[in-house]
């Protein structure tokens, strides 16, 4: 039997693309949500010093991407065509690019960059890295489907998280699932619902703990 724990701080952030994953596929783990307090202590005894942590039997592996790629390595979120799996990484790379701007607006400590910030993000920057996701989108199947093959890769766990959960609760500070700024980009607007209706990550969405992002 193999035995799982995921290690985070008591919200959606870096980890839930993991919990996405390991739920999808229907795999029993130890969800396990630290405090700052407990943070504190657990963080001299991490190899580099961050969260999440996956230990899978005994074993522990750090950094979130390590993370999400040997998770979609072990349970079918990667495509076996070496193309089509570069392809699920250069999505992966984007998505990145565009969650990192969403975060250093939010967590700006200067009130006045921070809401400049915002505003670039919200009004440039964002039409910009979404029009680049639905043409990715769009290159596949016309974007009636995933983007890449025809399954759920993590190109499609990863992008579904930024599109669902983080913009609009760091970007907006609005509930998760608001599409409104998605209006124009029709094929991601569909991408989300396609995907929220999953019936395991229907379900995984209406159990899940509350957090704000």
């Amino acid at each position: 039997m193999v035995v799982v724990k995921l290690t985070y701080f008591g919200v959606r952030g870096r980890a839930e693309p993991i919990r996405y994953m390991l739920h999808m596929e229907g795999l029993e783990f130890e969800d396990k949500r630290i405090s700052s307090e407990e943070w504190k202590e657990l963080k001299p005894t991490t190899k580099f010093g961050g969260l999440p942590l996956l230990e899978v039997n005994g074993k522990v592996l750090a950094q979130s991407q390590a993370i999400y790629r040997h998770v979609a390595n072990m349970h079918g979120f990667f495509p076996e065509n070496p193309w089509d799996k570069a392809t699920v990484d250069s999505i992966c790379e984007k998505q990145a690019e565009f969650l990192l701007e969403v975060q250093k607006a939010a967590f700006e400590k200067d009130e006045k960059k921070k809401e400049e910030l915002k505003q670039k993000l919200i009004n440039e920057s964002s039409k910009t890295h979404l029009a680049h996701l639905e043409k990715c989108l769009e290159e596949n199947n016309g974007g009636k489907g995933w983007f890449v093959g025809d399954k759920i890769s993590l190109a499609d766990v990863q992008v579904f998280f930024l599109l669902h959960d983080q913009y609009p609760a760091l970007a907006l500070g609005e509930e998760v699932g608001t599409k409104t700024f998605l209006e124009g980009f029709d094929l991601l607007k569909d991408f989300v619902d396609r995907f929220k209706a999953e019936p395991k990550v229907a379900d995984w969405l209406n159990k899940r703990p509350v957090s704000p992002y």
